[in-house]
């Protein structure tokens, strides 16, 4: 046998186990059989030595003759095992009993188990003719007149059977011994292979692909080698391809950082870049109105504000698309009077829906008068805003409704309800399921009527996702269109505060002195005729370095800091100036972030930095001049 041998070849060699079982099984049979034997013919033996002895022994036993009997026992002890000879009459009485030991002392008596054999001793009918008609009607059935005992030993016997079964155990052995040296053998050589080919699989497990099997076998044990070869090759082929992918996507993530950090920076840029022109603008534009204007003259002016706004509202609604998109867009949770938010959002189309002749309300107002609730008031006034802009804008007629209600749910929830109703275009209604889509329309058709980007209720949709709200549509072409939200959030009963007059106009008077840093001419300038014309005394700095100057050297009631400005920028100069106030003990002096950029963060880098307030560029002059009046006591 070989141990390059197939499975098959070795699976029929171990035949021959079961083939040497069955032989040692036979050879058990024949050695019982053979037992068998031996025990039928010594008992064949003992019948016919008691048989014999029981037809001789009747003249013996009739007349009495203990010679005769004597001598019949000495002939039965011819045979090397018989032990006793003992004959007895019909009254069972024993008549001789005559022992081999005792017949000779010389003789050695067997040992073993005596087994005894037993026969009657009849009298022998004479062999004459009776006369016809008198025959007995016993004849044929001799009389008994005694009985004869012969015991033989077994010793023979077990002799015999001893040397059968030595003569079987021998062969018996031998096949025992062939077969475990047989089936050891195949073990061995079936094991082997297997052991190895077992641990080159672990080996492969554990990511040493590289591993390979080298031993020279045959059969199924070489296909499944030559298999788990294949199969380590083709893990080391995938593992490399696997390097290769994961490289790329590193590097494609890398890329994908990059860029997504350039267009960060590039809306950074474009921000601050539109916004602080469009500050220019605007500013000059309110300045504008405020001077002395004849009808026409005041009309272009208000026309040249309103699209300056729309221009605005597009340049925020693609930075606030821009943040929602990228995750970096942080929803406040602050109480807040719901009366004020909505107002607010309402005030602010207003005046285009006047415009345009168009019945606007507000319904639902008065049952929240005393109700504060928790959430981001700027993003909900948004989008309320939005949806109310979108309604003026596509309803040429009719009217405009905002309803408002609240349901008051167990502990400190509200539900707070409301829906936008315009009498306007209406929307078809396959239109529907990608209103809410980014940069969609209804019409994209190039003369359609409406513009704008697209982005107005898709900024609402998630606005309203990130509150945690609900936002429904329900529209018919040519009657209107219906936009229903609702959001559950905590409430609490407004506190009483004191009115404070808001500026208004050029009818707001202040006193103080402030400090304007901006590098900007046309801003600088626009902020200073603001400020300047509601009686504030305004010094100018166009970086961060002199306006730590100008700090070092004058008491300011509050400043005015640019972000982005050469030399120092605000950022730093805030920094330093703070920790001067530190160092010296000196007062708090209130600081407003002026800055075009009004990307994620900003904000809150600005009052991480210590500054108190933030304004994005560009502003409105109302706007401008309610926040700084939080810091200064009006004339």
């Amino acid at each position: 046998m070989n141990g390059r041998q197939s499975i098959r070849q070795q699976l029929q060699w171990l035949g021959v186990v079961p083939a040497l079982i069955m032989l040692i099984l036979l050879l058990g049979a024949l050695t019982w059989q053979r037992f068998d034997d031996a025990e039928s013919e010594l008992a064949g033996k003992g019948v016919f030595t008691v048989q014999y002895l029981a037809s001789a022994a009747e003249y013996g036993v009739l007349s009495g003759n203990l010679n005769d009997l004597r001598y019949q026992a000495r002939l039965a002890f011819q045979q090397p095992d018989v032990v006793f000879v003992e004959f007895r009459n019909t009254s069972g009485d024993v008549i001789l009993h005559v022992d081999r030991s005792a017949l000779s002392a010389g003789e050695a008596t067997p040992r073993g188990q005596v087994r005894e054999f037993h026969a009657a001793i009849y009298r022998q009918p004479l062999a004459m003719t009776a006369p016809l008609g008198e025959q007995s009607v016993d004849e044929g059935v001799p009389d008994r007149v005694g009985e004869v005992t012969v015991g033989l030993s077994d010793q023979f016997v077990v002799a015999r059977q001893r040397e059968i079964l030595l003569a079987s155990l021998a062969p018996a052995v031998l096949a025992i011994l062939a077969g475990l040296w047989i089936a050891r053998g195949m073990a061995v050589r079936l094991s082997r292979p297997l052991i190895e080919l077992s641990q080159l699989v672990q080996k492969i497990r554990g990511g040493d692909f590289q591993a390979r099997g080298g031993m020279a076998l045959h059969g199924e044990l070489a296909t499944l080698q030559a298999d788990i070869n294949q199969l380590a090759a083709e893990l080391e082929q995938a593992r490399r391809e696997q390097d290769d992918a994961m490289h790329a996507l590193r590097e494609a993530r890398a890329r994908a950082e990059s860029a997504s950090h350039a267009k960060s920076e590039f809306l950074a840029m474009m921000s601050h870049e539109l916004r602080t022109p469009m500050n220019g603008v605007l500013g000059m534009l309110q300045l504008l109105e405020l001077s002395e204007l004849d009808r026409e003259q005041a009309g272009y002016a208000r026309a040249a504000v309103e699209s300056t706004g729309h221009l605005l509202d597009v340049i925020n609604d693609i930075l606030d698309f821009s943040r929602i998109e990228s995750g970096r867009l942080e929803i406040e949770h602050l109480y807040f009077p719901v009366t004020s938010m909505v107002e607010n959002a309402a005030a602010s189309v207003r005046f285009a829906a006047e415009q345009k002749h168009l019945a606007f309300r507000v319904e639902g107002l008065d049952a929240l008068a005393d109700v504060q609730v928790a959430g981001d008031p700027t993003r909900m006034r948004q989008v309320i805003t939005n949806l109310l802009s979108n309604a003026v804008k596509f309803t040429e007629s009719g009217h405009v409704v905002l309803r408002l209600s609240a349901e008051y749910l167990m502990g400190d929830k509200l539900r707070l309800c409301f829906e936008v109703e315009d009498s306007g275009i209406g929307i078809p209604e396959e239109k529907l399921p990608g209103l809410f889509d980014a940069f969609s329309q209804v019409d994209t058709s190039t003369s359609r009527r409406f513009g704008g980007t697209g982005l107005g209720l898709a900024i609402v949709r998630r606005l309203m996702d990130l509150m945690g709200g609900e936002l429904a549509v329900h529209s018919e072409v040519g009657k209107g269109t219906v936009f229903a939200g609702a959001m559950t959030m905590p409430w609490r009963a407004a506190a009483a505060e004191s009115v404070t007059q808001q500026p208004e106009g050029g009818k707001v008077a202040l006193h103080g002195r402030l400090l304007l840093v901006e590098d900007n001419d046309v801003n600088r300038l626009v902020a200073q005729h603001m400020l300047e014309g509601v009686g504030l005394q305004v010094d100018v700095a166009v970086d961060g370095r002199l306006a730590l100057d100008r700090l070092h050297a004058h008491r300011y009631d509050c400043v005015l800091m640019d972000i982005q400005m050469p030399v120092m920028d605000g950022m730093e100069a805030v920094r330093l100036w703070r920790q001067h106030e530190r160092t010296e003990g000196e007062g708090h002096t209130p600081i407003i972030a002026l800055t075009a950029n009004a990307l994620a963060g900003e904000r809150e880098r600005c009052l991480d930095a210590g500054m108190d307030d933030y304004l994005a560029k560009p502003f409105q002059r109302d706007g401008l001049l309610a926040m700084i009046s939080r810091y200064l006591k009006p004339a």
